[in-house]
């Protein structure tokens, strides 16, 4: 796993996940494409987790966006995880957003026990 500031990155299953904890500003806009650039191999999907950005300074959207273009990143193929994800959001850019539920008998939940309570 690579670790530069507040990006931390891997490669898994053939996607390049990106993962962001503190402010996101224009820097950090400016260092994640270039580091999407660098890393991404061309093939799968560039995942940029935002569950622990603590605050997207304004300006950082746009700055995002313009280097997405310049470095003719692959629009189609990133994907922002999370709440955050829509204040850093691209033209052709993507969230996903997991639905919150409650806990009982989703059976989908990793390291949780909904898949053992039962619900009458």
């Amino acid at each position: 796993m690579e670790a530069s500031n507040h990006i931390q990155s891997d490669e898994r299953n053939g996607n390049l996940h990106i993962k962001l904890n503190g402010e996101f500003s224009k820097d950090t806009a400016l260092a994640v494409a270039y580091h999407i650039s660098r890393a991404y191999s061309g093939k799968g999907n560039v995942f940029i987790h935002t569950k622990d950005i603590t605050e997207v300074e304004p300006q950082s959207q746009t700055m995002f966006k313009y280097m997405v273009g310049m470095l003719e990143l692959p629009k189609d193929n990133i994907y922002l995880m999370g709440d955050k994800g829509k204040d850093i959001c691209h033209d052709q850019g993507k969230v996903i957003i997991r639905k919150e539920h409650g806990h009982g008998s989703c059976g989908s939940c990793k390291n949780c026990k909904c898949g053992t309570q039962k619900v009458h």
